[in-house]
């Protein structure tokens, strides 16, 4: 059996499937390409120790436990696993120099909950969110009024309709499934009252943008909303790939999607709403989630909720972007709820977590999907 604990492995995973389970290989190649290759440079001797000081492998103890031949022989060839949804046109490279690197360690983890904690803290008294009902304007039909959140039309507008949920608890990470429940059943209720008010804005699209890093003007806790008379471009995306699969292969895109990846071992259930680490992440730690709708669906937004905790409590993100791609109002094709969550990186690294290449090229990313999935596996099995 191949070793299953790496995307690195991802082409001796394939190879085996090809010879043992003909119909989930099958499926994978209708889904996706795949290509594995060595890229290859050569270190020049005034080069190494500073290789060897960035690179070596250590032990919990900081030590090197490598040799600086094979340090050395680690950069100069590196594997590039690419894999490519043909449906989408969604692609992505894993570098193994980049997946092996070592992971957070717990005094930066501590250092980060600090940081975190202190922007939170300071920010509460500059914060118009906090007094939303005085300090952000409100939509034509009024606002809409939930248990822990409250919705504000948004100043500077996305769209036509693009407008807030703000949460009652000033602090974005804090936060329990009866309040997350909230914040969905808000959200849901404003999509039906702007249909009501505009019938021909039938496309919902919740967003929630955490924290700086994330694309959040606001530390204060809140989500974006909108309604558009056309799906916007990613959900677009995700309506053609399941529309043109129905046509070609009379089979559900979304099922079929979850199969390849739990051919893979990178899936799991709650009861009827399923999730992967997709392997074609538009950056680090991406989760995908097929649901129905998770404002009347329990198990659909406790998994999201459980996935979120999951990410802050045991994984360290506090920077995420979250999206829930929703189907029409009448939703006459039956399109799943889409929910994707990613790790957008630390407020302590100076560096974007995003470059030319994931605007203009494919995704360059460092997390394994398989350490992302054992990670979350773990967390639902003990809860």
């Amino acid at each position: 059996m191949v070793d299953e604990s790496s995307i690195m492995d991802f082409d001796n995973r394939i190879q085996y499937l090809r010879r043992t389970d003909e119909s989930n290989y099958s499926l994978l190649e209708r889904i996706f390409s795949f290509d594995s290759q060595t890229g290859s440079q050569v270190i020049p001797q005034s080069l190494r120790s500073k290789v060897l000081n960035y690179f070596g492998r250590r032990d919990s103890s900081r030590n090197i436990i490598e040799t600086p031949e094979e340090v050395v022989e680690r950069i100069e060839k590196q594997k590039i696993v690419k894999i490519n949804n043909i449906w989408t046109g969604e692609s992505t490279l894993f570098n193994s120099l980049r997946s092996d690197r070592p992971g957070i360690r717990g005094s930066d983890v501590e250092k980060e909950k600090k940081y975190v904690h202190g922007l939170i803290e300071d920010s509460k008294n500059v914060c118009d969110f906090c007094h939303p009902e005085k300090y952000t304007p409100e939509d034509v039909f009024g606002r809409i009024q939930g248990k822990h959140s409250i919705t504000a039309a948004n100043l500077a507008k996305y769209d036509v309709w693009s407008s807030l949920v703000i949460f009652e608890d000033h602090n974005p990470l804090k936060f329990t499934l009866d309040e997350f429940d909230d914040y969905l059943k808000t959200s849901f209720q404003w999509f039906e009252a702007v249909n009501n008010n505009d019938p021909q804005f039938t496309y919902p699209f919740f967003i929630w943008n955490c924290l700086p890093r994330a694309g959040a003007s606001q530390v204060h806790g809140h989500c974006q909303i909108l309604m558009s008379k056309e799906p916007y471009a990613g959900v677009q995306t995700l309506i053609k790939a399941y529309q043109n699969y129905k046509k070609e292969n009379s089979d559900d895109y979304f099922q079929d999607l979850y199969q390849a990846h739990r051919s893979l071992e990178l899936s799991h259930k709650n009861g009827d709403t399923l999730f992967f680490a997709n392997i074609t992440p538009i950056k680090e730690k991406e989760i995908v989630i097929i649901s129905r709708d998770p404002s009347t669906n329990y198990k659909s937004r406790e998994t999201i909720f459980k996935i979120l905790r999951c990410f802050i409590d045991v994984m360290g993100v506090f920077n995420f972007n979250l999206s829930i791609s929703c189907p029409p109002i009448n939703n006459q094709e039956k399109f799943p709820y889409i929910t994707r969550i990613v790790d957008r990186g630390s407020l302590l690294k100076s560096t974007a977590d995003m470059g030319g290449m994931e605007l203009y090229g494919s995704s360059v990313v460092a997390d394994d999907p398989y350490k992302i999935i054992k990670i979350l596996k773990y967390a639902f099995k003990t809860e």
